[in-house]
């Protein structure tokens, strides 16, 4: 059980996010969490911030904010927002393209960048990313959805070496699919199919997600990936 951390979770307005988010706070964590949105959590130990995380003034303004009211700690960090269109490469555009891998790929990367700092003086810390089996199904329409999830892992992999000096473990989470507003835009055949190419799917939920990550904070290893999508480890 995680309790009395102080935890940092982007995209809370809604899905995975908001439901993370509310689990973490019923157990009497802190957690800032940031969205597009404005979104009321009733809790006293939430706090919200109304964020563009393609935007790196704003970014660096949001983690300098929690660095102070966290008093230098920073427990748990969760980049969890994301976007997704179906797209073959041929019809997309420039806009299509720049906003998907800014904020799959370029924005977890820079803020982790910020959050890393503030983990590094303490020398403790999670960071996890969720990536998506995309990256391993090369599914016609996902190339630049599943080409940023590719890169966030790659990320992952080297800074996992980069960080594990200052006893701050890196993990990916694979998941296969849940139902949320992102994966609502998914064609019931694609999830048939999705769901015929793997043995499991061990992170098929909100509470199975929120189970591993307390797992991963009481691992005393610091495993780069963690492969859902076949219910394997790696």
């Amino acid at each position: 059980m995680i309790k009395n951390y102080n935890i940092v979770i982007t995209g809370t307005s809604r899905g995975i996010g908001l439901k993370l988010a509310k689990k973490f706070l019923n157990n009497g964590n802190y957690v800032w969490g940031c969205s597009k949105q404005k979104i009321k959590i009733n809790n006293k130990k939430y706090f919200h911030t109304k964020l563009n995380l393609t935007k790196d003034k704003e970014v660096k303004k949001w983690i300098e904010k929690i660095e102070k009211e966290s008093k230098k700690k920073i427990d748990i960090f969760i980049f969890n927002a994301a976007i997704y269109e179906s797209c073959l490469n041929i019809l997309d555009n420039n806009r299509s393209i720049y906003k998907t891998i800014e904020t799959n790929l370029i924005a977890p990367i820079f803020i982790t960048s910020l959050v890393s700092r503030i983990m590094i003086k303490k020398k403790y810390g999670t960071i996890i990313f969720f990536s998506s089996a995309a990256s391993i199904l090369n599914d016609i329409g996902t190339s630049t959805y599943a080409s940023s999830k590719s890169g966030l892992e790659t990320f992952s992999s080297i800074l996992k070496k980069e960080l594990e000096i200052f006893n701050i473990k890196v993990f990916v989470l694979r998941i296969l699919y849940i139902k949320t507003r992102l994966s609502k835009k998914l064609k019931n055949d694609q999830v048939r199919n999705l769901k015929n190419k793997f043995k499991s799917n061990i992170l098929g939920s909100v509470d199975k997600i929120y189970s591993q990550i307390c797992k991963i904070d009481n691992s005393k290893n610091n495993l780069n990936k963690i492969l859902i999508s076949d219910g394997k480890n790696k």
